[in-house]
């Protein structure tokens, strides 16, 4: 029975010893707990101003980008509008150069006939002196 009571005695000496280890244990856990819960109340309070800036820097992006659509829209409509001017200036050319360009022509063609009659005449004009 000795040994019964010393067994006994022995786990319960563990036991307890066991528990002032756990005590101790979650004594530590809980400094732990605490200095992380600091430490992350002192990452939002610094995360707080980083947020509202990223915030402010998104709203400005995307008035940034809205003025650059826009841009975008208005160098398109000129763009467009140069192309159009340009055709209308071609085709403005065309019509010039086929309302002149026929006239001209016949203009020359007759010029050049009355050259060749000329030249005709003169040279029938002198052959026919030298024959006599």
């Amino acid at each position: 029975m000795d040994y019964l009571l010393v067994a006994q005695i022995i786990l319960l000496l563990s036991l307890s010893a066991l528990a002032i280890y756990l005590i101790i244990v979650l004594i530590r856990v809980r400094d732990v707990l605490g200095t992380v819960e600091t430490n992350l109340k002192e990452v939002s309070a610094k995360a707080l101003p980083t947020l509202d800036n990223m915030e402010a820097i998104t709203t400005k992006l995307r008035s940034i980008v809205e003025n650059f659509d826009e841009q975008m829209t208005t160098l398109r409509t000129s763009i467009n509008t140069l192309h159009g001017v340009a055709e209308n200036v071609a085709a403005f050319e065309r019509r010039v150069q086929n309302a002149v360009e026929m006239p001209i022509m016949e203009v020359m063609n007759t010029i050049g006939g009355i050259i060749r009659g000329f030249s005709s005449f003169i040279t029938r004009i002198t052959s026919s002196k030298s024959s006599e």
